[in-house]
């Protein structure tokens, strides 16, 4: 299993280093059906090779937090590949019209679920190694990144609805905007690093 989550977690950060682009730069002007059908193949290909890497990781934590942090990763992986499914079944027209509108909602709510997650299983992680110490550092920076701007844009939205859009406001949004294509991959290098024997406590 260890073996194969270190393959799979290195293609799944290729997949969202690749993906994520290629979502947002089909949501330009709008939003369309190829925005959602590339977000639809993102999340089923991102909660398959996530799915692994859940299963393998927290080796040296005390056997109830492993199970906690494993079974709530791979709840979210399967939550990632079937609002994968879903979305790609509203983008072929197969379900009910009041359904498809819901479903680019639904992914992106399981994409936050999942940064969540990640914050919170390197918070369980941590260690007194230096790989222990960068899974930690770079899963609380993945987490925040997705987090922080959700909590702002609620924030906004119920307390600064007068709030204007102005050149200013770019250079923050596109500075989390990177935050969150390259963090996920940064902190996946950490955890299959992590994952190699010389990296284990008492393996080294």
């Amino acid at each position: 299993m260890v073996r194969t989550a270190r393959f799979t977690g290195a293609v799944g950060a290729i997949i969202w280093l690749v993906g994520t682009p290629v979502v947002a730069i089909a949501a330009v002007p709008f939003p369309s059906a190829a925005e959602y059908l590339y977000m639809g193949i993102l999340a089923v290909l991102l909660g398959l090779t996530l799915a692994p890497v859940v299963l393998a990781i927290g080796e040296p934590m005390p056997p109830p937090k492993r199970m906690v942090v494993r079974l709530s990763g791979l709840a979210v992986c399967i939550a990632l590949i079937l609002s994968g499914v879903v979305l790609l079944a509203a983008v072929q027209g197969w379900l009910g019209e009041a359904v498809a509108h819901q479903t680019p909602s639904a992914a992106i709510t399981v994409f936050i679920a999942l940064f969540v997650w990640i914050g919170l299983a390197s918070y369980a992680l941590r260690g007194p190694t230096t790989i222990e110490r960068w899974t930690f550092r770079l899963g609380l920076i993945s987490g925040a990144s997705c987090v922080v701007p959700v909590l702002i844009s609620i924030v906004m939205f119920y307390f600064a609805k007068d709030f204007v859009f102005t050149n200013a406001t770019v250079l923050p949004i596109l500075l989390f905007d990177l935050l969150l294509w390259a963090s996920l991959p940064a902190w996946l290098t950490a955890v299959v690093f992590g994952m190699w024997p010389e990296h284990q406590p008492g393996e080294a």
